[in-house]
């Protein structure tokens, strides 16, 4: 003290407080390290597990060796009198800063923290060792110099490292962010890509659940995520450390798996899954598809994208399927290809018409139901129900249904000449009934085409829908304006009659599945009859579908059924060979025109 207060500016002074200073901004965390280390073992070992990580994350062997080698060099530079010879001296000192810099960046704090505080046990023992001593006043301004260089040096070097520990830590965060899926933090598709390339992969597995878009539109977002997290929860425990799941919302889960699994017990275990929503206990169907190839391994984004279409058959099927060098499209068009054909087909007005024709029971009278398939590139044909499929989930039934009217529209416009008087009967879906400007774009096409709407039924699928008030006064606005409406699939329902007795309807077809077993079940025999009795008090006339037999026909007639439709009475033909089959029957009739005028009262023809 009294020192300090009468030589305070002296160098001697100031050589201690650099030192002081030196000793709290390293000594201190140093100790305390020790003493938590002694005190709580588990801690140290954590703390050592730390260093480890940082020795294997950080740079490569050789540079690490290359750099240790040179801080023993430069330590023994200095802690080594040799008189007359300048690395010895304080001169290597100026070294110590970048080597330091450098371990702090790129090996880490915690590993260079403790070296730097031994580095400067020694040097502060070894002070003679390395610092010239001429006189005495040359000496402390050489310590003086020194002390200041180790106090910079330390305070650049412990910034340095809390700088780049949260820099690190930064990293670390967008890393894992960028790795993970925002909404349920589990890794994304980026991740399951780097981990491809870093560790070994025995499988990849595909889980799909199609009717979560369903439940998502009723219970909202959150609903979806929850799901998934409680999902891989569930199926964390099955596969425990032998995969990890990658989750990509438009992609669906992925379990890439360090070994083969037993592939069919997953897919049991994954679709015994129930989930607990608001008091709702909901299992959903998951479709399952993997691949063990090299081939598909190889290459991530083919993979996905075939055990992605692979997963929506295994849904159908209701089995795991394995990914093959063959499948999945030798034998099904992926969902894919459905939605690009569809919306193509949409586009550019090119759904393949068939007619199948529907016959009169008292008479000679016809007309024509329009169906529709669709041509892939590769000539395989996509029917209805999966076509109408793929359309709901796309939310384009509206726009298929004024497709194909307009198709056929333009169908019998062409054959205005040839056929004015043909009928057909076209099917509308409930949703495109919902549709307020449907009705508008029905009665434009009309116009445009110079069609009235007495040649045109328009069936209608009986279901929930129809209850609709928009449904019901778009019906309404059709019959009004002159076309007929016909309910499509009666008795299917689950409350056919209430709703029947709701619309004005023209034509009531009775579901095919009572006419298919019409000959030999009771029921059903009971069930058309009963409809029947139905349509008479409604005044609608009945149309049977899958007339397939003779037999059918005739117990249907005795019936009183009014229409026939099936493939014995007539399977469906594209609608271009009507206009063949209409202008023979037109050559016919006029043959036989000119054969009754040429044929004289004698009976002898007319040159």
């Amino acid at each position: 003290m009294s020192i300090a207060t009468s030589h305070f500016f002296t160098q001697q002074t100031f050589i201690n407080l650099q030192w002081l200073m030196n000793s709290c901004l390293t000594g201190i965390p140093f100790c305390y390290l020790l003493f938590r280390s002694l005190n709580k073992p588990g801690w140290c070992r954590l703390y050592l597990k730390h260093v480890k990580v940082l020795l294997v994350s950080g740079p490569g062997t050789l540079y690490l060796v290359t750099w240790f080698c040179l801080m023993l060099s430069i330590t023994y530079f200095l802690i080594t009198a040799y008189d007359n010879t300048l690395i010895y001296t304080e001169y290597s000192l100026l070294w110590l800063l970048p080597m330091m810099l450098w371990g702090a960046v790129c090996i880490g704090h915690s590993v260079i923290s403790p070296l730097w505080v031994m580095m400067l046990m020694l040097l502060s023992y070894y002070t003679n060792n390395y610092i010239i001593s001429a006189d005495e006043n040359s000496y402390l301004h050489s310590v003086a110099l020194v002390s200041s260089m180790i106090f910079i040096f330390s305070l650049t070097i412990v910034l340095t490292g809390v700088l780049v520990n949260r820099n690190r830590s930064y990293l670390s965060r967008i890393k894992q962010l960028f790795r993970s899926e925002p909404n349920t933090g589990l890794p994304n598709f980026q991740a399951l890509k780097m981990d491809m390339r870093k560790y070994s992969t025995e499988c990849l597995c595909y889980l799909r659940c199609t009717e979560l878009n369903k439940l998502e539109q009723v219970h909202g977002t959150e609903f979806r995520f929850e799901f998934v997290k409680a999902l891989c929860a569930h199926v964390n425990d099955i596969i425990r450390d032998t995969g990890t799941i990658y989750y990509t919302p438009g992609q669906g889960l992925i379990i890439r798996f360090n070994v083969i699994p037993d592939i069919l017990a997953l897919y049991k275990m994954f679709n015994v899954f129930r989930f607990n929503w608001n008091g709702f206990e909901l299992g959903i169907p998951c479709g399952v598809a993997s691949t063990t190839e090299n081939v598909h391994l190889q290459n991530l984004f083919q993979a996905v994208k075939l055990l992605n279409a692979q997963s929506y058959i295994s849904l159908l099927q209701g089995q795991p399927l394995l990914l093959s060098s063959h499948s999945p499209g030798d034998y099904m068009v992926s969902e894919a290809m459905l939605r690009h054909e569809l919306q193509k087909a949409i586009d550019s007005q090119s759904f393949m018409l068939m007619a199948q024709p529907i016959i009169s029971t008292c008479g000679q009278m016809r007309y024509h139901e329009i169906l529709i398939r669709v041509k892939t590139i590769d000539n395989k044909m996509i029917f209805p129900d999966t076509i109408l499929l793929v359309a709901k989930e796309a939310g384009l039934l509206s726009s298929l249904d004024i497709t194909v009217i307009e198709q056929t529209f333009r169908f019998m416009h062409s054959i205005r000449h040839s056929d004015p008087t043909s009928q057909f009967s076209i099917n509308l879906m409930p949703d495109s009934l919902n549709k307020t400007d449907f009705i508008d774009n029905v009665c434009a096409l009309f116009r445009k085409y110079n069609i009235t709407p007495q040649r045109i039924i328009f069936e209608i699928i009986e279901s929930e829908i129809i209850n609709n008030a928009n449904v019901i006064e778009s019906l309404k606005a059709l019959r009004g304006g002159g076309a007929k409406i016909a309910i499509d699939d009666f008795g299917a329902g689950s409350s056919s009659y209430s709703r029947l007795r709701m619309l004005e309807a023209d034509i009531l077809k009775i579901d095919g599945s009572f006419i298919r077993n019409i000959l030999d079940d009771e029921f059903s025999r009971s069930s058309v009859r009963s409809f029947c009795e139905v349509a008479k008090l409604k005044n609608m006339e009945v149309v049977a579908e899958f007339v397939e037999n003779e037999e059918i026909e005739k117990i249907l007639i005795d019936m009183g059924i009014d229409w026939l439709q099936g493939y014995y009475i007539g399977k469906p033909v594209p609608v271009e060979t009507l206009v063949s089959g209409t202008q023979r029957a037109v050559k016919m009739e006029r043959a036989n025109l000119l054969l009754e005028q040429a044929v004289q009262p004698t009976g002898q023809y007319d040159e």
